[in-house]
């Protein structure tokens, strides 16, 4: 995977260089991307055993944005290719159910993972093709530095349904958004089988979700609210590897302001699946983030969070306690050292102590400053 990812990002510069340079297409319609992140995961106390692992994640591809010529002044293209070279720092030491990093898969992975088109046109947002609906579902921006996999998408709906729409797979569907910035409400369809998303598409379940944003100003800062629920229709014989036939719900509240020459963000997540075939039936999290607390580095972030998860057959809820901080050391490249601590890892082991060091590169913006 290291080396696909390698070969993947640099074709993305060389060839859109290359391109430019001979005029043969009007690069400003496209937007390259490229991240490659590596990180070694450790477990030092606790949990099911002392050791570390490591995992290489690479994403990349392009944006065509159809309003830099007026072809399409509402439409864009999304294409993305993921590789991941995966640790099991859950399975191997740790021993939780909500994963310490949001890198970790279950296997190695090689696939295309986005491809999809975007229509504007006026309150209306329609996208169609291969997605990860937790882009649009059951996402915080304010809780995104943390590394604890629950932050990313909740476990009522990831650890429940480890076959649907979300990292590292993506399936087929379509979204449809109404509203502005102030009021939003989305919703969207997806096929239940986002290990081989087109294989039967029609026929291996229906992941539906709803959402309702609104975001406005109050007191000293801006809130962002979203409430919303999923769907998920499966057949009992696929439901062993996908997940089964579930309903839940999902919420959040995040709070940024200004203060004493910081950029603070607060946030209060939560959601349940309140079914007996639920493995983790409630969960909330919450936490705060801040910007801008070193002179001179408005890109250093300090973030501390908690995430408790509740677990069906056990004697305990699973809760972890994580503190993060994130320090730019150039241009599209962040180091990012991080510390959990996991009461009742799986609901019964010991409390585990984990330690991650993460570095991340933008590899377009990494280029581009040479």
């Amino acid at each position: 995977m290291r080396r696909t990812a390698l070969i993947a990002a640099t074709l993305i510069c060389a060839l859109r260089a290359s391109a430019a340079d001979a005029g043969l297409i009007p690069w400003q319609e496209f937007t390259p991307h490229g991240e490659f992140i590596g990180e070694t995961v450790g477990n030092v106390a606790g949990g099911l055993a002392r050791g570390s692992t490591a995992t290489a994640y690479f994403q990349g591809g392009f944006d065509w944005i159809g309003a830099a010529n007026g072809a399409d002044p509402g439409g864009k293209l999304v294409v993305r290719y993921l590789g991941v070279d995966t640790g099991q720092p859950d399975a191997l030491y740790v021993g939780d159910v909500q994963g310490v990093s949001n890198l970790t898969t279950p296997t190695n992975i090689n696939r295309l993972f986005k491809l999809y088109f975007r229509q504007r046109l006026g309150a209306v947002t329609t996208r169609f093709g291969l997605m990860d609906a937790n882009d649009y579902f059951d996402s915080v921006q304010a809780d995104r530095y943390l590394l604890c996999a629950s932050y990313g998408i909740f476990p009522v709906w990831s650890t429940n349904l480890p076959g649907t729409s979300t990292y590292p797979y993506s399936s087929l569907g379509a979204i449809v958004s109404v509203g502005g910035s102030r009021h939003q409400l989305e919703a969207g369809v997806f096929g239940g089988n986002a290990l081989h998303p087109f294989l039967h598409p029609t026929q291996s379940g229906t992941l539906a979700l709803i959402q309702y944003n609104q975001s406005g100003s109050l007191g000293a800062g801006t809130y962002a609210l979203k409430l919303g629920g999923f769907f998920n229709h499966q057949s009992p014989r696929a439901a062993a590897l996908l997940g089964p036939q579930l309903n839940g719900f999902f919420g959040s509240g995040v709070y940024r302001f200004r203060a004493a020459g910081l950029d603070w963000g607060t946030f209060l997540i939560g959601g349940g699946a309140p079914n007996a075939v639920a493995s983790v039936p409630w969960y909330v999290g919450g936490g705060v983030r801040l910007k801008k607390w070193y002179p001179g580095q408005p890109g250093d972030v300090l973030s501390v969070g908690f995430s408790r998860a509740s677990l069906s057959g056990q004697p305990h809820a699973e809760t972890d306690y994580e503190a993060t901080a994130i320090f730019k050391v150039c241009a599209g490249v962040e180091i990012q050292p991080d510390i959990q601590v996991i009461a009742h890892p799986g609901g019964h082991l010991p409390t585990a102590v984990a330690g991650i060091l993460r570095i991340r590169v933008d590899v377009v913006r990494l280029f581009a400053q040479r």
